[in-house]
């Protein structure tokens, strides 16, 4: 059972007033947020745009061979070619 603290205007105006202002007020906050979702959905749409360039941009490069920094692979090359340097090496006992 609510409990208010003043009881309904008794006026027909101020009650139709009121119930107008309601209204009002609950179509503003549906529209203000539909807005907000359209421009999340928005930012969405345009971030996953970007990523997806970017990986078709990266995707390309490597098929050219570009690889990462250059490493300058070749077709056929199946030899992985490095150089170490020993850190540390193990006791053994």
């Amino acid at each position: 059972m609510p409990f208010l603290l003043e009881p309904p205007p008794m006026n027909p105006l101020v009650r139709l007033l009121a119930g107008v202002l309601a209204v009002l007020a609950l179509v503003g906050a549906f529209f203000f947020g539909l807005f907000v979702l359209a421009v999340l959905v928005g930012v969405g749409i345009i971030a996953w745009l970007g990523l997806w360039l970017r990986m078709a941009w990266l995707r390309r490069k490597m098929r050219r061979g570009g690889g990462a920094a250059g490493s300058g692979r070749q077709d056929g090359d199946d030899v992985i070619d490095a150089e170490y340097t020993v850190v540390s090496r193990r006791e053994e006992k």
